[in-house]
């Protein structure tokens, strides 16, 4: 097997028994680390020196729907319902394969290009088997480690048809791609989970059949989630998890659920992803905060590009700041003011502040825990021998990170997706130098082609997403 030595370079391994290593080298045995230490003399390796890089961990990225990515920049500006009323409810059925596989071309190029070795894709434009297809299609020829997460289309409801809600996932897609494609599932760079309606888009009749087909298949599930009044199960997951449904599930955003229902989803084995990015206008202190209380991992993502940037390093920051934000309002007593004028005690409130969330609890929410929520933490999320080699060289002589005084605060709080020099996947080297090695031509046109084409579609249908 083809070996590559990485060589005297800084290593933040994101693995609690190691820590962050300084003029260590890293051996790569075909799609394994094989080896983390100094002086390692392997001959036969392609060497690497990198002595002027900060290596970590792929980053992972726990939800996305790269399927609209070729909508990327529509949708920051809309005041209303248009992603879920449009996006979902008009456009998702004239979409076509060939454009699924555009779209999430693009988006898996882009997410190995910002440092994202691994992504969960949430496929919920899913009309046809071709769909279905063409996405897998997409993220199999990219490279970039995936797990397709098979959802269900939502359409705006017609006269005489059901509403969404009210239709099972498809058991008959299900078993084609388990007993198909999948049915070794987890033996390759892309495997298949169930992203089902759960409990706030459909009732308990429903989510007995979906979880029941999960089980039969051996599949993980993720269901968007929000809490509150209008639900479709009354108790969200308290009755699925009475009736033993539950099995291997995260819940995505869940802004809204109360401390209680967060402890008992942990209790039970399910995990938590949070998209921090479009979640910022919830006026709810982030589901993170519950999550730690639980005493679960907490997990974050992007979610869509149509309104956010697509990289895991903006999510970090996102995540931290909007956390040290409520944070701080719950460290901050009115009550207390300086005696003399009458003012807020500013000192006070500042020595009252306690983060819930150091630099490396932040990166571990990136890389390790996503990878748990994901099912793989056994294989990547942190740089541990006999794991997968997903790798991600960053340059630390770059302006915007040198001088590198702690590697784990550059990362999180100033890296950006121009500081990647080097990617790989499994072993496989996907970007070197700063570029991409496979960049289909013509992509930019396709792209702008499928965009244009769902927009004007949009307008002749009366409902127009461009800025006016």
């Amino acid at each position: 097997m083809p070996q590559t030595l990485l060589k005297n370079t800084t290593i933040v391994t994101v693995d609690r028994n190691h820590g962050t290593l300084f003029g260590c080298d890293l051996l790569i045995d075909g799609p394994l680390i094989a080896e983390i230490r100094p002086g390692i003399d392997a001959p036969a390796a392609a060497e690497i020196d990198a002595s002027d890089m900060i290596v970590m961990p792929g980053l992972i990225n726990a939800h996305i729907h790269m399927w609209e990515t070729m909508l990327r920049a529509t949708g920051a500006d809309w005041p209303g319902d248009e992603y879920f009323e449009v996006v979902l409810g008009l456009l998702g059925a004239h979409v076509t394969p060939e454009e699924i596989y555009l779209s999430t071309q693009l988006g898996a190029l882009n997410q190995i290009d910002s440092g994202c070795t691994t992504v969960l894709e949430w496929l919920h434009c899913s009309n046809t088997p071709d769909h279905s297809d063409q996405s897998i299609q997409a993220l199999d020829d990219t490279g970039i480690r995936a797990v397709f997460g098979h959802g269900t289309p939502k359409p705006n409801q017609r006269p005489g048809e059901p509403h969404f809600s009210e239709i099972p996932h498809p058991a008959a897609e299900i078993k084609r791609l388990r007993e198909g494609r999948f049915a070794a599932n987890g033996s390759g760079l892309v495997s298949l989970a169930m992203c089902i309606l759960g409990p706030d888009y459909a009732g308990i009749e429903v989510n007995r059949q979906d979880f029941a087909l999960a089980r039969e298949y051996d599949l993980r599930t993720s269901a968007h989630v929000w809490g509150g009044e209008q639900r479709k199960t009354p108790g969200g997951y308290r009755p699925i998890i009475e009736e033993g449904l539950l099995g291997q599930h995260t819940a995505v955003h869940a802004n809204f659920f109360e401390d209680d229902e967060v402890k008992l989803l942990i209790d039970n084995g399910a995990s938590f992803t949070a998209t921090p990015s479009c979640e910022i206008g919830v006026p709810k202190p982030p589901l993170i905060s519950s999550v730690i209380r639980a005493g679960g991992r907490p997990s974050i993502a992007i979610d869509s590009e149509i309104d956010i940037t697509g990289n895991m390093f903006d999510a970090m920051r996102t995540a931290r700041q909007l956390q040290a934000t409520f944070d701080a309002i719950q460290a901050f007593d009115p009550t207390a003011t300086r005696e003399s004028a009458g003012r807020p005690d500013i000192d006070a409130i500042v020595t009252a502040q306690e983060l819930t969330c150091s630099s490396l609890d932040v990166l571990e929410w990136a890389t390790i825990n996503n990878a748990h929520a994901m099912g793989l933490g056994a294989q990547i999320g942190s740089l541990t021998p006999g794991k997968r080699a997903d790798i991600v060289l960053l340059r630390k002589t770059d302006l915007n990170l040198m001088p590198v005084t702690d590697p784990v605060q550059s990362i999180v709080m100033h890296a950006n997706q121009s500081n990647v020099d080097t990617v790989f996947i499994d072993g496989t080297l996907r970007k070197r130098h700063g570029s991409l090695l496979a960049r289909p031509p013509g992509l930019a046109t396709k792209a702008e082609g499928a965009a244009h084409r769902l927009l004007d579609l949009a307008d002749q249908l009366g409902r127009p997403l461009r800025s006016p």
